[in-house]
């Protein structure tokens, strides 16, 4: 369970990188010649993916407990962040939703992060005993 909690760190970490590098070199090539605020989002999500697939690998390699845990505590803390945004966020006068709606807006952030991250987060207070210290 250590081993699969730690591939499914170290998969989210990876995409959430490669996604910020894509945008990253995406605002590098713009034509608009000034520093965007979604690059500035970038840069963050460059970083904490970079502590999310350095705790995947602390998972695999049964170094340190708190790394793996806190990389898929803050998954599940920004696929709950981002499920409050969206059902939050105000409606414009032809933008006619419900809440069903909203709520089926965040399918796609707890599928592909929000429950994975839930899952790894299990597994690794399963196996904590295995870690050293």
């Amino acid at each position: 369970m250590r081993i699969a909690a730690g591939i499914i760190l170290l998969i989210l970490g990876a995409t959430g990188v490669v996604a910020s590098l894509l945008a990253l070199l995406a605002e590098l090539l713009s034509p608009v010649g000034f520093f965007h605020p979604w690059a500035a989002l970038a840069v963050v999500v460059l970083l904490v993916g970079a502590g999310i697939v350095g705790g995947g690998i602390s998972a695999i390699r049964r170094r340190f407990f708190w790394w793996p845990l806190m990389a898929a505590i803050c998954l599940v803390i920004l696929a709950i962040t981002y499920t409050i945004l969206i059902m939050s966020s105000p409606t414009m006068p032809w933008d006619e939703r419900t809440f069903a709606q909203r709520l089926l807006g965040t399918v796609p952030i707890w599928g592909g992060g929000g429950l994975p991250s839930l899952l790894a987060l299990i597994f690794l207070v399963k196996r904590r005993a295995e870690f050293q210290a």
